[in-house]
């Protein structure tokens, strides 16, 4: 994940455009949290420029991962879109803490798709 310079300040799109990634046309695919107490799937759309990125926790632990990897590459910064989940920052990158049973959906527009 790419840091985003202190002068930048984004606005976050509405969620239409994150609809793109469940309508006709879009794949969705498991990938690995490489955590095996979590399970991860990515939504993409069809022309593979907007994704969603679900995690659901499995266990009766709290549960962490870094969830950039987990999204195509891009500049633009990982979105919350829903659930819970409490986050916070090791070594430049983004964290996120999952409560026992829990689930985060978050999303990354790769291309100007807004």
């Amino acid at each position: 994940m790419t840091a985003t310079p202190a002068d930048t300040t984004y606005s976050t799109p509405g969620g239409a455009v994150f609809a793109a990634a469940f309508a006709d046309g879009a794949h969705v695919r498991d990938v690995d949290p490489s955590n095996p107490a979590l399970e991860a799937s990515v939504a993409s759309d069809a022309e593979g420029r907007v994704h969603v990125l679900t995690v659901r926790n499995a266990t009766d632990q709290e549960q962490e991962l870094f969830p950039g990897a987990l999204l195509p590459d891009g500049d633009d910064p990982l979105l919350f879109l829903g659930g819970a989940s409490a986050t916070s920052e090791r070594d430049g990158r983004l964290v996120a803490h999952l409560a026992p049973h829990g689930h985060v959906h978050l999303g990354r527009i790769t291309a100007a798709a807004r």
